[in-house]
């Protein structure tokens, strides 16, 4: 049987009004790390392993991690905002959980980006991704 963890990386799209409350509350309340900082994107690092991007409403975030679009052109609507998390889905076999979801008949989203991009019914987006793939290239500024 394949196995499925959730990952280590997470991305949130909020106003970008909210930018300096969510640096407040993560880095002084949480004692929470920046990472990097992009006109329309923060990366905060959460404990030892966990990273979370911020990703501000109104740009593209092509600049952040080279063609890696996440971030919509406005703020979501009400309805939309069960897709506002991008949660990070790690299995032993990509291959064969690419082919069991798409499978199934999620909508997959064009990200220009190798990994899976899908949404989960409940509208939760998730990245698929190999159990011990690096993916430290978004984790910090190197």
């Amino acid at each position: 049987m394949t196995k499925v963890i959730f990952g280590n990386h997470s991305a949130v799209r909020v106003p970008r009004t909210e930018r300096d409350s969510i640096r407040k509350f993560y880095c002084y309340v949480l004692d929470c790390k920046l990472t990097r900082e992009f006109n329309d994107k923060d990366d905060i690092q959460i404990g030892d392993n966990f990273y979370i991007a911020f990703l501000y409403g109104d740009g593209n975030g092509q600049g952040a991690d080279k063609g890696v679009n996440y971030s919509p052109e406005s703020t979501l609507s009400k309805d939309d905002f069960l897709k506002s998390i991008f949660l990070e889905l790690k299995t032993d076999n990509v291959n064969e959980m690419r082919q069991r979801i798409v499978s199934y008949g999620v909508k997959v989203l064009n990200v220009p980006d190798p990994h899976l991009y899908f949404q989960a019914p409940g509208g939760q987006v998730f990245r698929l991704v190999e159990i011990n793939e690096d993916l430290s290239k978004h984790e910090r500024n190197v």
